[in-house]
């Protein structure tokens, strides 16, 4: 008996230690994320960012959007990538709550978002992204019109 109440003892302990370093990890995984936010940003001035929104468990389809938006922003939007004035970066949502929160991010997908520093003005979820996979010119041009017009708004309100 005094056995099995060592060995509940040290279940026990190991049980609360790996729980503490487990909300310990993940709350230093959000403070990191927190200052990477920051460091996308350009002082003041305004910029607009392009996401694409995951769960942990990815399909074929979800890697698919990811891998054809990032190439269209390479391909079409590369001098302005290069200057931060575009941003891009894939997040997962069950992991970056706090962004997914910040941008009514429910689901995967692909979300624009026009910033000032670190304050979201304006954002839109491109839902369209889905229906477009397979029709590539189609897919582009939906994009290329969301990221126009978030242009637009970023020349607007400067």
């Amino acid at each position: 008996m005094e056995k099995w109440k060592k060995i509940i003892k040290n279940f026990l302990l190991a049980f609360v230690l790996i729980s503490i370093g487990f909300a310990l990890g993940k709350n230093f995984a959000q403070n990191e994320r927190n200052e990477t936010v920051g460091a996308f940003s350009h002082e003041n001035k305004k910029s607009v960012s392009v996401f694409y929104f995951h769960s942990s468990f990815r399909c074929v389809s979800c890697n698919s959007i990811e891998l054809k938006t990032k190439a269209f922003l390479d391909s079409y939007y590369k001098d302005y990538m290069d200057e931060g004035i575009i941003k891009f970066t894939s997040e997962d949502f069950q992991k970056n709550e706090t962004l997914a929160g910040e941008l009514d991010v429910y689901g995967s997908g692909v979300i624009i978002a026009l910033y000032q520093g670190n304050k979201i003005l304006e954002s839109r979820k491109l839902d369209e992204v889905w229906t477009l996979l397979d029709k590539p010119v189609d897919f582009d041009s939906y994009l290329k019109t969301n990221i126009n017009e978030f242009f637009k708004l970023r020349e607007e309100n400067t």
